[in-house]
């Protein structure tokens, strides 16, 4: 009975260190005109002419394609939007993390219908 006991809490701890783990992967975020949507690759390129002032080499200038999944959350105010309504000269903000080289966007909020003049 100790030994399944010990087994079941090794198991919790390895679990709750892996949801922390997950949980404090680091987040940025940035702004510009969506450029182009694939909804096959469900993915959308943002123009970001700041990048990311909070990372170390502030390596997301320009052309940024971001992966989204089933998980990320898309929004124009308090009204939820899909992949589909995100149309070219949109403004973003972007929040995303990084994983395996790929940006991986977690919120899209879409700026109440404003288009970004020449980007």
């Amino acid at each position: 009975m100790k030994k399944i006991l010990s087994i079941g809490l090794a198991v919790i701890f390895l679990v709750s260190f892996a949801v922390v783990a997950i949980a404090a992967e680091e987040m940025f975020s940035l702004k510009g005109p969506v450029v182009s949507v694939d909804a096959k690759a469900k993915t959308v390129t943002v123009h970001s002419v700041e990048g990311v002032s909070t990372a170390t080499d502030n390596r997301w200038k320009g052309n940024v394609i971001f992966t989204t999944n089933d998980m990320t959350k898309i929004m124009m105010g308090k009204e939820k939007k899909a992949l589909s309504d995100l149309k070219a000269g949109q403004e973003l903000t972007v929040k995303f993390h990084e994983r395996e080289g790929k940006s991986i966007a977690v919120e899209i909020m879409i700026m109440s219908g404003k288009k970004a003049s020449g980007y």
